[in-house]
């Protein structure tokens, strides 16, 4: 992995996600076109990413700097947030001046976050993770909690539907962005990557400890996101919150027990086989 491409794209995704999340809090009228409720999510959003998830990703690139592989799989965690977090920005927050930097922030931070995983070697992951219960445990925590989300979201559009009114959560906008990027992307990766780890694959343990990171992250994020949606008057059903603040305890306690299974630094085979290939192509 280069870890130029890795420095200069990461230090471009902090930068321009400080300024949006910076505007965010603090341009008055910047969320003015979004409904109460989307304003105060995105306000809640904006202070989880500027004041963990930012900090989280240029500390992942100290430790990039020192070979680690825990520092590594941090990195991409975040990177999935930053693009996940972007990517319903983008499509689902009312059109305003940040408009091009959540398009950038998505598009850089999904094709780093591809450019990582491809560079992954999953048999030295594996083989850093030390075997046990905390490792069934991520495994059946990613099923267990993916599976709750998609019968909460499918529930609350198939009820829409017998019904012919719309639901509650789509207010005054034309879709569902977030159970739309939940159900197609996020909740199906957990599902399989906890899968693939409770059978022992290789690719399992790569993608567990990156959702283990996105997801404890994006938990609190919700529950920020709670917070000022109650601070600003918005409904909120007990139900979601309970669900929601399982997954950001569970999810943060699970990460660091994981975590703290992964040893060693990068695999210098991978690093070498793309030296061959970059040789190959020059």
């Amino acid at each position: 992995m280069d870890k130029k491409i890795i420095y200069i794209n990461s230090i471009i995704i902090a930068i321009l996600a400080s300024i949006s999340t910076l505007s965010g809090l603090f341009w008055r009228g910047l969320y003015k076109h979004d409904t109460v409720s989307m304003a105060a999510q995105g306000m809640g959003q904006d202070l989880i990413t500027l004041i963990i998830c930012i900090p989280l990703l240029l500390l992942s690139l100290y430790l990039i700097s020192r070979n680690s592989l825990r520092g590594q799989l941090i990195w991409m965690g975040t990177l999935f947030y930053f693009a996940y977090t972007y990517a319903i920005a983008s499509f689902g927050v009312a059109y305003n001046q940040l408009f091009l930097a959540y398009v950038a922030l998505f598009s850089i931070s999904m094709y780093t976050f591809l450019y990582g995983l491809f560079s992954l070697d999953v048999n030295h992951v594996k083989k850093s993770i030390s075997p046990g219960i905390t490792i069934k445990a991520a495994g059946v925590f990613l099923v267990v909690i993916a599976t709750l989300v998609i019968f909460m979201w499918v529930n609350m559009i198939v009820g829409s539907l017998l019904t012919g009114t719309a639901p509650l959560k789509l207010e005054s906008y034309t879709t569902l962005v977030v159970q739309a990027m939940d159900l197609a992307v996020l909740l199906p990766a957990a599902v399989i990557s906890g899968i693939l780890l409770l059978k022992g694959k290789e690719l399992g343990y790569t993608l567990v400890s990156i959702l283990l990171i996105k997801i404890s992250l994006l938990g609190t994020a919700i529950l920020s996101m709670i917070f000022f949606m109650a601070k600003n008057g918005v409904n909120i059903e007990l139900g979601e919150v309970l669900i929601f603040t399982t997954i950001a305890l569970l999810g943060i306690t699970i990460s660091v027990a994981f975590y703290r299974k992964i040893k060693g630094t990068v695999s210098p085979v991978k690093e070498n086989s793309e030296s061959k290939v970059k040789g190959i192509v020059s």
